[in-house]
């Protein structure tokens, strides 16, 4: 899950809102980017691998997932 975007590294080139296939990162009023649905990320990396400035962390695991059935045989 796209974890952080710093903002002090951020230089607001849109890139990284292009690239995300689930419109998750959106441009603010300021001209920066910003996490505007966390919960709609699919940990796909495309937003942290274009931004030229390193400005974006994405957490390696989406979510913990519960046990099913299928998974604890």
């Amino acid at each position: 899950m796209i974890a952080k975007i710093d903002s002090e590294k951020c230089i607001g080139c849109g890139v990284c809102v292009r690239t995300c296939p689930l419109d998750t990162i959106r441009l603010s009023e300021a001209g920066q980017a910003k996490i505007a649905y966390p919960e709609d990320c699919m940990t796909c990396f495309a937003c942290e691998m274009v931004c030229p400035v390193g400005a974006i962390y994405v957490h390696p695991f989406k979510e913990i997932l519960p046990r099913t059935l299928s998974n604890m045989y």
